[in-house]
């Protein structure tokens, strides 16, 4: 027997890492290859579902990169080539110049709304071999762990006045 042979029949918490990363993974070539097909990635798609989320007035950066969980330099690179394809835009709002909201432009909530179905009917396919209940208690417990694990971060620093990210 295996050294992760081992861990995996005696380790509840490796055993639940271990096939939570490799279904992650089982899912990723489907995705990608869905957006691929329409021209963005998953990161970028992940930025105008927020974006959309957030309404007309738009999104800050610094809360962009909070609600998908990646650095401001990370969300930089992704927004950039959202701008450059025409699906987005920064604004700054007249009362403060600091600030810079992600906004879709028309093209790119279009193309949002367009996918959105789609992306819906190819998760439904992929998940077609669990039962509702199932799906139900993977994201509950999903959810439950990335809320523990949220509040055991240790806050950024304070750079400035204000946090860091």
């Amino acid at each position: 027997m295996t050294e992760t042979d081992r861990l995996l029949q005696e380790n509840p918490s490796y055993r639940a890492l271990w096939f939570l990363v490799r279904a992650y993974h089982s899912l990723l070539p489907p995705l990608n290859r869905f957006f691929e097909e329409r021209g963005i990635t998953g990161p970028q798609f992940g930025v105008m579902r927020c974006v959309a989320d957030a309404g007309s007035g738009g999104l800050m950066l610094s809360d962009l990169s909070k609600k998908l969980l990646v650095t401001c330099g990370n969300i930089t690179g992704v927004v950039d080539r959202l701008e450059q394809a025409g699906y987005l835009r920064r604004v700054r709002p007249p009362g403060d110049r600091r600030v810079v909201l992600a906004q879709l432009t028309p093209e790119g909530l279009a193309l949002y709304r367009e996918m959105m179905p789609a992306y819906q009917e190819l998760l439904g396919g992929l998940m077609a071999c669990l039962e509702i209940e199932e799906k139900e208690v993977i994201a509950q417990a999903c959810e439950r762990l990335h809320l523990a694990l949220e509040e055991q971060r240790q806050p950024e620093p304070v750079v400035n006045g204000t946090r860091d990210g």
